[in-house]
């Protein structure tokens, strides 16, 4: 095993308690780190030993046997991460991790993933995460069966880290109670859906921390021009979802246009003074119906919002 400081941010990014983490914000912290090589069939942890680092695997492949070294081995693949939950609960190492072929890791102290934690909202997310996914299902988790980091993350998390808003699985949670609710009280639901035009253009020609910044900007154009009523989240990677409890059709565009006319009229401010070209949205509105599903409610908004960029977006339909 050998040890020697300093990592790449493409690199870095590749691993799982570092997505969406702000390097700027934590580059103290993560330059106290080391980086560990390992020889295939190097032991790495061994049970009954007391770990205080938490490795992130940067390349290669590691083993984990839970018993012995006999015992049929749980694969550890890049980007993943072995020894947090002997950090957290100082406890012994209770299984064997053992490197299947040559390794790169990082090793983080205890110190330094409390500091990360306190640090950034992403980061204590990620962790949350894999020591949920750890303690309720660790051979799934581990063997790779789980969702993509993206779909977990926003699982776990309450808040969008990039823009703010509220995230899918928060916004999914409070859409069935109150689409419950209005049902139950037989009161009016309706929903806008929001897509920024041509963002995958965008993306190609201006690069995604441009894309980034304009995903900022707009999720706060839409927040300062909606009442406290009105429940925004993002819902995809250039949609939002906008919910309308107690309002029909009527109320719901007269919200859209509202929101339209509002990212029409405001230019985008890069924090470097890039001048990027305006955005513009296409916008789709769909009142619930007797009998309707969730899903069905959501599918008339997506079809709405397609005729809205069938006609050459910066549109609202319904």
């Amino acid at each position: 095993m050998s040890n020697e400081r300093y990592m790449d941010d493409e690199t870095l990014r590749q691993i799982q308690l570092f997505r969406y983490v702000d390097f700027d914000a934590v580059r103290g912290l993560i330059d106290t780190c080391m980086t560990v090589t390992l020889q295939a069939e190097e032991i790495l942890l061994t049970p009954g030993d007391m770990n205080s680092t938490v490795y992130l695997l940067v390349s290669g492949r590691l083993r984990v046997h839970l018993n012995s070294l006999d015992d049929e081995p749980i694969m550890i693949g890049e980007g993943e991460s072995v020894g947090e939950m002997s950090v957290i609960d100082h406890q012994p190492v209770s299984a064997y991790v053992v490197a299947d072929e040559p390794c790169v890791l990082l090793a983080m102290n205890e110190e330094a993933l409390w500091s990360l934690v306190r640090s950034s909202h992403a980061a204590a997310c990620n962790l949350l995460f894999t020591l949920t996914g750890r303690l309720r299902s660790t051979d799934k988790l581990i063997n790779g069966d789980n969702l993509a980091l993206e779909d977990v993350y926003s699982h776990y998390c309450s808040v969008d880290a990039l823009t703010g808003l509220h995230s899918r699985y928060w916004i999914d949670n409070m859409f069935a109670r109150l689409f419950s609710r209005s049902l139950n009280n037989s009161e009016p639901m309706s929903v806008i859906l929001i897509d920024i035009d041509k963002f995958t253009q965008f993306n190609e020609l201006y690069g995604s921390t441009q894309g980034d910044r304009i995903l900022y900007y707009m999720a706060h154009t839409l927040t300062a021009n909606l009442l406290p009523t009105e429940i925004i989240a993002r819902s995809g990677d250039d949609e939002f979802l906008v919910l309308l409890p107690g309002w029909g059709i009527d109320n719901a565009r007269l919200v859209a246009e509202r929101l339209l006319n509002a990212v029409v009229n405001t230019v985008p401010a890069m924090p470097d003074g890039t001048v990027m070209p305006h955005p513009t949205i296409s916008v789709g509105i769909a009142q619930m119906q007797p009998e309707q599903t969730i899903d069905q409610l959501i599918a008339a908004a997506e079809d709405a919002l397609s005729r809205a960029r069938m006609i050459g977006g910066n549109s609202i339909s319904e």
